[in-house]
């Protein structure tokens, strides 16, 4: 095991993977996956345009909000309902090659070690805590004091195993355990990490589904200011129409991407 310096694992002694296990959400902590899952991008509307309303569920501020300073995902039941929702679309979708950078750098969270190897650390580690860093020990005793150790350790776990065999992620995803699935979540990362084609019938779809969630400030995204809907032959206009609109702004799941 690298036995270097805190300050050589993690520059940031707070940060989202010493708080809360792994970080898209711009592209939703368990380790580094909590985010490519959940980027922050704290923004304010114009005020020459309109707004519209946008469902705000527990986990929303993972999206735009500080990891840091966030409390919801660290609760056992609310990791694993992150977690089974991340197996059922797919670990290797979500994280593509990120745990492979070094360094590891989303929102405030910065590993200057190679990800994959990071998380082989947190396991060994796990039930021989005198081994390793003072960084891993400190890890180790900050979940064990948020009552959430063996909860982390099984999804770190789950993930080394889903990068270490070359179908493990769709083997974590075939036994995802749908009670806990967040179908919500699901279909908001599903949009996103979409690897197919875009087709204009699967533009509609989105935009629906996201109207049908209650998204309807990032419906509006979708039509107006994303790259990757730009070319979609849709009348913008008539489905705008069909969003609900509010005085006041809240920063969407789905940020403009051209202003």
């Amino acid at each position: 095991m690298n036995n270097k310096s805190t300050a050589n694992t993690c520059k940031h002694k707070q940060s989202a993977l010493s708080s809360c296990p792994v970080n898209s959400l711009k592209k939703l902590s368990i380790l580094a996956a909590f985010f490519a899952l959940l980027t922050s991008c704290d923004s304010s509307g114009s005020s020459d345009k309109k707004y519209y309303a946008e469902n705000t569920p527990a986990y929303f501020d993972l999206r735009n909000g500080s990891l840091l300073k966030n409390n919801w995902i660290r609760k056992p039941e609310n990791l694993l309902t992150i977690h089974e929702t991340f197996k059922k679309v797919g670990y290797n979708n979500l994280l593509g090659r990120l745990l492979f950078d070094k360094p590891v750098v989303i929102q405030d969270l910065y590993i200057n070690k190679n990800g994959h190897d990071l998380i082989d650390s947190l396991v060994l580690t796990y039930q021989q805590r005198n081994k390793g860093t003072k960084y891993y020990k400190e890890f180790w005793a900050r979940r064990e004091k948020e009552k959430n150790d063996s909860t982390v350790f099984a999804i770190l776990r789950d993930i080394k195993f889903s990068f270490k065999s070359k179908l493990g992620s769709a083997a974590l995803g075939l036994n995802a355990d749908s009670s806990k699935v967040n179908d919500t979540l699901r279909q908001l990362l599903e949009i996103e990490f979409r690897y197919d084609s875009l087709t204009n019938e699967i533009a509609i779809q989105d935009f629906e589904t996201l109207r049908h969630l209650g998204f309807h400030q990032s419906a509006y995204t979708l039509l107006f200011e994303s790259y990757r809907y730009q070319d979609i032959k849709w009348n913008r206009d008539s489905l705008a129409k069909t969003l609900n609109q509010t005085d006041k702004y809240i920063a969407p799941w789905f940020q403009d991407e051209i202003k």
